[in-house]
């Protein structure tokens, strides 16, 4: 089943009898059962097989002989639970089974999982599966059967792609790009693949071969910005116009099957690139990145015609190399997973009826999700950058003064004296810090500032003892002691003076030029991956301990498996203004949240703008109409993304400094943003409480409905609203599918039917939001912060055509006590047949409504409206 070295089976010959003294039994292969599962000696594989809990499977194969890894399980936290299992035998199979899986193996060591239903969930393949084979590049991989399914996860990347099954693509961080390996599939499970190096998903088998194999590049001519005399590496870029026709090849392409092919750009190289990646297939474009930051691999797909010639053009501009083109053939039919590093298969099968039950038994093995405070649900204006201490003092007065919402502002990076990088008050810019804050304090704003684990700063080195991964400046973040001082570094210069929270960039890391180099654990290679969930965990860890009284939220460039549980939200690096970006913004996002991270953000209207920000696409972006449009349907998107904030390189990016239509169309949204509060923030609370999510694909609620497996420009808020999302310039239509059941119209309250698409309007001051029908919907005020206190009542819409529940959440919106019970629940429940919404209280007693009365203001849409006060009792209202 497994390919092995030579060496090991010499070993056998000793190892072997030590291990074969076990159960008599029917099976074929010999085994042992203890008390959380089995191991079974197949050849020269131990295959062991662990139940975690009876939705969870940890499946290690090992080679006899191999000496176990060592590194830290920097992932999982769920240890074996006391789990209720049995085991049968015949000769050829064992089948282990749970009250939610039965887990079968046969006698050729292949592992399936079936149901308790038995619903065939998944199956390994002895295709691509081996542990350290003669001359590979990767060390260990593992085949499982695909099946009728969309798989979604994996994390972030800026493809496109919404489905990735029999997709390749690379698990590596990159400042747009993070790796998470975890897929979850619409049959009702997922796959973790414990392995911290670079891992290939669908390793591809085929390649596209072109007459010239070697590189037509040149080296080109970067231009090098300054500031204040500063280098700015995010604007070095080609600024040669003939660099633009280097690494052009060609040649065509004859399929032998019909279906839809799977396509992986390799372009390997020393250093960053820049310049376009293009692959197009007879002038449609396959491929086609074109930011400035660039990953060695990229992923198309494209539907062929067995027979039919195609012309294929392969554009690789600024590398070193020309790279190569492969591909997987429709009938791939398998999820692989493919590690460059480690000496097992290590993998955690994890199973649920629904998306949402897969991913919240992979948050109890991972961890979950704590509350950030209610303000971090709000607006943040951010830019880069604040020059000064004048600069955002004067921005953040001028934001209260035309009263645009915001809970936080943002200082972004060359805040530090010049020469270094990281963090400390440059005096001549900052020249009182504590003053700056408690002026923000007093505006009810929170600052968040820029902070890298790269530090070049050699009396913050010393001082806190901070040692570097060699061929670096990123510090050693897998020493616990490098970790905890990297810490206090933070706190010392940002916590102390009241900064509330730390943006964490440049987390892949990308700078480590020698990946051989040892860190605490291991080398570098070995364990690359999940340098930012270790980043995270420090800031967690030391925040929580040293300021117990205030949520921690930390926005960072990169994540891993875990990274939730931590108070982090990712970003998605510093993608470009141009429609085809934030297109693909969306699936980027959606499938960065179904890898089990729920908090996600992006730059609102793109960070590089236009041409003075390294964007040629557009001109000036306060005056391009076609810029502020498509600023305008960016802030749409930003508004229903989990975390709502506006960024931009070289630019001023206050709402008041574009066109009047713009201001108006922002002011709408931000005003939504605040009146959905409460329903934000109780969603936030099933979020950190049962694992659910506030931004997700269809599939997430409709797994079954296969017309919704690839819609990629539509998603769900929330459990009640879905919003589409216009990604083209001057369109005012937007055709978009509906599930089943009935919808309304956000904006109209019309009724629509859904198992069909529909063309709907998409004025430009709105963005397509439809609410299912039994839904209750609760509307704050409009107010000028999310804690700001008001006496006007909270709206609760209902949404009639079907029962409906909701569970309204209070908390003192800051400090950690909800996790002892400091919080209060109010239960929404909306009957159809006789036209009534219960009110009832909840868990909690945070709030004592008997002497505290709360005034509700209840809707019904297409009905009567009336204002009720809720005192503790159950409530009734007829409507």
């Amino acid at each position: 089943m497994i390919y092995i070295k030579k060496l090991i089976t010499k070993i056998l010959i000793i190892v072997i009898p030590v291990f074969l003294i076990g159960c008599q039994s029917k099976f074929k292969n010999q085994f042992e059962k203890n008390a959380h599962g089995i191991s079974i000696h197949k050849d020269s594989t131990r295959i062991h097989i662990e139940v975690i809990s009876p939705s969870i499977i940890h499946v290690k194969k090992t080679l006899l002989g191999d000496k176990p890894s060592e590194l830290p399980d920097y992932v999982t936290v769920l240890k074996p639970q006391e789990v209720s299992w049995e085991l049968k035998e015949t000769e050829d199979l064992l089948t282990l089974s749970t009250d939610s899986l039965q887990v079968t193996i046969s006698s050729d060591g292949i592992i399936s999982y079936i149901t308790k239903a038995n619903h065939q969930l998944l199956s390994e393949t002895e295709e691509l599966t081996y542990i350290q084979p003669e001359g590979e590049q990767h060390k260990v991989s593992q085949g499982f059967v695909a099946g009728d399914e969309a798989l979604y996860g994996l994390g972030q990347y800026q493809s496109g792609i919404m489905n990735w099954k029999h997709v390749p693509i690379r698990l590596q961080q990159y400042n747009q790009e993070i790796a998470i390996p975890f897929v979850v599939s619409t049959k009702g499970y997922g796959i973790y693949w414990h392995n911290y190096s670079l891992t290939d998903f669908n390793l591809p088998q085929h390649a596209i071969k072109f007459k010239n194999t070697k590189s037509n590049a040149t080296p080109t001519e970067q231009t090098v910005i300054t500031v204040d005399g500063e280098k700015e590496d995010v604007a070095a870029h080609i600024n040669t116009s003939e660099a633009a026709e280097k690494n052009i090849r060609e040649t065509t392409f004859t399929p032998t099957k019909t279906g839809e092919y799977t396509f992986l750009a390799l372009s390997d190289h020393d250093g960053r690139m820049r310049g376009k990646i293009n692959v197009s297939i007879d002038g449609d474009p396959v491929i086609n990145y074109s930011t400035i930051w660039m990953p060695r691999r990229y992923s198309g797909k494209k539907f062929l015609e067995a027979g039919k010639t195609y012309n294929v053009v392969f554009q690789n501009t600024g590398a070193k190399i020309p790279g190569n083109l492969y591909y997987n053939e429709p009938d791939y039919n398998k999820t692989v997973f493919s590690s460059t590093h480690g000496n097992a298969i290590d993998y955690y099968v994890v199973q649920g009826e629904t998306l949402e039950a897969v991913i919240s038994q992979y948050q109890k093995l991972t961890g979950k999700a704590p509350l950030f405070a209610k303000s971090a649900y709000g607006f943040w204006q951010c830019r880069e950058r604040y020059h000064n201490q004048e600069e955002l003092l004067v921005n953040a007065h001028e934001m209260r003064a035309r009263k645009i919402p915001f809970d936080n502002i943002v200082q972004d990076w060359f805040y530090w004296p010049k020469g270094t990088k990281g963090p400390e008050w440059d005096p001549a810019k900052y020249p009182d810090p504590d003053g700056m804050l408690s002026d923000l304090k007093s505006l009810h704003l929170k600052l968040m500032v820029s902070v890298w684990p790269e530090v070049k700063n050699e009396a913050l080195e010393e001082k806190y003892n901070l040692k570097k991964i060699k061929s670096s400046n990123y510090i050693d973040i897998y020493d616990n002691g490098v970790s905890e001082r990297f810490y206090r570094m933070l706190s010392d210069s940002m916590f102390h003076k009241g900064v509330s929270s730390i943006w964490l960039d440049g987390t892949e890391p990308e700078g480590v030029n020698d990946a051989t180099q040892l860190t605490a654990v291991g080398r570098f290679e070995e364990v690359q991956n999940p340098y930012s969930l270790l980043v995270t965990k420090a800031m967690y860890d030391g925040r929580r301990k040293e300021f117990p009284k205030e949520r921690v939220f930390n926005l960072t460039r990169s994540a891993y498996a875990g990274q939730q549980r931590y108070g982090a939200t990712s970003w998605s690096g510093d993608v470009e203004a141009s429609w085809e970006q934030l297109e693909e913004q969306i699936a980027a996002g959606l499938n960065f949240t179904m890898a089990g991270i729920p908090y996600w953000t992006h730059d609102i209207g793109g960070f590089f703008r236009d041409s003075r920000s390294i964007n040629p696409e557009f001109d000036n972006q306060y005056t391009n109409p076609e810029f502020i449009e498509l600023l305008t349907r960016w802030f749409q998107f930003g508004t229903f993304s989990p975390i709502f904030r506006i960024h931009g390189y070289v630019s001023e990016t206050e709402i008041w400094r574009y066109n009047e239509a713009f201001e108006s169309t922002a002011r709408k949204f931000i005003d939504l943003r605040y009146q959905l509060m409460p329903y934000i923030y109780s969603q936030a609370w099933q979020i950190t409480t049962n694992s659910k999510q506030l931004m997700s694909p269809l599939a997430y609620q409709y797994p079954n409905d296969k017309k919704v497996w690839g819609i990629s420009d539509q998603f769900l808020f929330g459990e009640s609203f879905m919003v589409g999302i216009v990604t083209q310039y001057e369109q005012r239509e937007k055709t978009m599918y509906f599930p089943k059941g009935t919808w309304y119209n956000y904006w109209t309250n019309e009724k629509l039917e859904g198992g069909q698409e529909i063309t709907v309007k998409a004025d430009l001051d709105e963005t397509p939001l439809f609410v299912k029908a039994g839904s209750i919907i609760p509307f704050g005020p409009k107010v000028q912060y999310a804690t700001q206190k008001t006496n006007e009542p909270i709206i609760l819409k209902v949404y009639p055509g079907a029962d409906a529940e909701f569970t309204l959440y209070f908390d003192d919106s800051e400090t950690y006590d909800y996790e002892n019970g400091a919080y209060s629940e109010v239960n929404l429940n909306y009957s159809e047949a006789d036209k009534t919404l219960l009110i009832t209280k909840g868990k909690g007693s945070f709030i004592d409504f008997s002497e505290n009365p709360m005034a509700f203001k209840v809707e019904m849409i297409g009905g009567q409206v009336q204002t009720i006060s809720f005192n503790g009792d159950e409530t009734p209202v007829k409507l």
